[in-house]
Formats: C-alpha cells, sequence, structure tokens
C-alpha cells in the first residue's frame, strides 16, 4: 500500500476509484470497526417513501452516503421526486417490502456503474410478515406492509415507515430516531448524536465497566427510582434525572406510621445501579422539619438517617446532591 493520489488530481490517468471511495469514507461519521457509516446526510428528518395511486412508491430528493463496500463510500444524489415500482399485492395475508438505494461496480462485479433504486419483498404470511434481507451494500429507504386486498400502495391498510439510517460528515452529529437506533450503533469514542424522540444530545464513551452513550444536554432523562417496603410516592414523584453529564434524585417519599431510631440508616428503595454514584454519596435533607441525610451507595440503595428518632409518617425530600455519570 501507498499513498493514494491527490484528490483533486492532475494525474491523466485520474484517480482509481478505490482511492476515491477510500478517502470519500474518511469524510464521514465511523464505526467502532473504522468504516464510514452510510445513511442520509438529512435536510429534515422526516421519511423519504410515499404511496402512490398505483402499485409504485414515491422516493424524495436527499442526498445519501453509500457503502458498496465497507473499504470506503460513495455519494449519491436524488434530484426529484422518483417512481419506484413494486409487485401487485400479495393473494392472502401481508408482505414488507423494503425500499432502498444501492451503488453499483465494476470494481465489485457488478454489470453497471449507476446507482439503483429497489424493492425487496418478503414472504406473505400472517400475522406478522417477516421483514426481508436487502442486497449487501444498500441503503434502506423504507418499509411498507402491503396486505392482500391492496391495489395500491395508498390503499386502506397498507403502513409505510421511514427506517433510513442518518449519517453526517466526519464531528458531525448524527441523527438517531430511538432507543432501537442508538443501541444498533457503536461508534468511535466520542461521536454525537442527537435522539429525535427524546430530544437528547449523547456522547459516545467508551469504557471497560459501562462503555455507551450518555447525555450531555437537551431533554432530561428521568427514570423512578424502585421503593420497597413501608415506603411510598409523594408529591411530586421521586425521580432519578439525567442530564448534562450529571445524575440528581428530586421528590418526595412518604412512609406509613413507624417508629424511627436517631442516627439509624433505613433503606427507602434503590435506583438503577448504573446511575448511582461511582462510590457512593452522603448528603444533607430535611425530613419532617428536623435535620437528617440520605445514602446513595454504589450499587444504588437509597437510604436516609434523622437526628432524632421520631414516630409517624415520613415525608421526605430527596433533593440536594448529584454526581457524574459513571459513563463519564
Amino acid at each position: 500500500m501507498a499513498l493514494t493520489r491527490l484528490l483533486p488530481t492532475q494525474n491523466p490517468a485520474g484517480l482509481p476509484v478505490a482511492d476515491h471511495r477510500r478517502i470519500h469514507a474518511g469524510m464521514l461519521a465511523r464505526n467502532a470497526d473504522g468504516s464510514a457509516r452510510p445513511g442520509i446526510l438529512p435536510a429534515h428528518a422526516g421519511g423519504l417513501v410515499s404511496g402512490r395511486t398505483d402499485m409504485a412508491y414515491d422516493v424524495a430528493p436527499f442526498v445519501a452516503a453509500l457503502a458498496r463496500s465497507h473499504t470506503g463510500a460513495e455519494f449519491v444524489a436524488n434530484d426529484a421526486l422518483t417512481r419506484v415500482a413494486t409487485d401487485p399485492a400479495p393473494n392472502a395475508n401481508s408482505r414488507i417490502d423494503v425500499i432502498w438505494v444501492r451503488s453499483l461496480f465494476p470494481l465489485f462485479g457488478d454489470a453497471t456503474t449507476d446507482p439503483v433504486f429497489g424493492v425487496t419483498k418478503g414472504v406473505a404470511s400472517a400475522p406478522s410478515p417477516a421483514k426481508p434481507t436487502i442486497p449487501a451494500g444498500a441503503l434502506e429507504l423504507g418499509t411498507a406492509t402491503i396486505p392482500s386486498t391492496a391495489t395500491t400502495t395508498q390503499a386502506s391498510g397498507v403502513v409505510i415507515t421511514p427506517t433510513h439510517a442518518f449519517t453526517a460528515m466526519a464531528g458531525g452529529c448524527v441523527l438517531l430516531r430511538n432507543q432501537a437506533e442508538q443501541d444498533a450503533w457503536t461508534p468511535q469514542p466520542g461521536q454525537e448524536a442527537y435522539r429525535l424522540d427524546t430530544k437528547q444530545r449523547l456522547i459516545y464513551v467508551p469504557d471497560a465497566t459501562t462503555p455507551g452513550w450518555f447525555h450531555v444536554g437537551g431533554k432530561p432523562t428521568l427514570t423512578a427510582p424502585t421503593l420497597t417496603g413501608i415506603y411510598s410516592s409523594g408529591v411530586p414523584a421521586p425521580r432519578v434525572i439525567e442530564a448534562g453529564g450529571r445524575i440528581s434524585l428530586d421528590g418526595v417519599v412518604l412512609s406509613t406510621t413507624a417508629n424511627f431510631a436517631a442516627g439509624v440508616y433505613y433503606q427507602v428503595g434503590t435506583i438503577p445501579a448504573d446511575k448511582a454514584p461511582v462510590s457512593g454519596i452522603q448528603y444533607a435533607a430535611t425530613l419532617n422539619g428536623v435535620f437528617g441525610g440520605i445514602s446513595i451507595s454504589a450499587a444504588g440503595a437509597v437510604s436516609f438517617f434523622s437526628s432524632v428518632a421520631f414516630t409517624g409518617g415520613l415525608n421526605l425530600y430527596l433533593g440536594g446532591a448529584s454526581w457524574p455519570d459513571k459513563k463519564l
């Protein structure tokens, strides 16, 4: 291996397509194995596939990064609404169509050099047809469930779902629709993403004990702690708040009538261990108008103590401290 020619190049022989693809891959967000992440370079977060009054689909304009093979990447643009045909509906039950785009290169044994749209049709079955596998190197744009009664792709019972992956240029923020898309991607360290459903900004941090994504901004993640024994939720209800790379507790915990000794820790419940402080934490708290404290262990056990003994219902406010996310 050696240095490729420049892009652009003044070499009369030009730049071989394999070298073009290697250079283009360096412009994109990367997977953990170093390969480029294929997907749509978004102008919007909406769907690209829509139904028609015949058995075909309309594919909206887009710009995409494709990967005919993972040794590089290539770019393609659809500059106008394009009709992509499919087969008539099945005679019985339903099938799933997957609409895709794919680049072609003689370098990989293809007969032509142009990108193509395609539809891979699944096997009709009931009640839940299986999604078919699309060709290697193709980028999925959307799926459609086609019932046997459909005469057009706009017919009642046809369900079209946007499923295209998003990508971004190197250093950019990748859009993710939901938890499933987040879980499916293991990127390079430091990659940023934005969850469209939860309105959260994320960053990927590899770590030996707690690898994965953590929230660095946007709408916080809220988790309800698990309360045990005589303890129950007050108003506002207790919750774990994860935002900006830090985690905190707030809300009120109540109890039924009981006797509480001075200086004794009583466990009221647990929070998820991956949201607990690395080495545990203790902080001051107010309960029933007297001084006390709260302890959160590294395993997520939440306990309290009172400076004086008392009998009666507990009214404990959990707020007062925050700690770094373990993934930091």
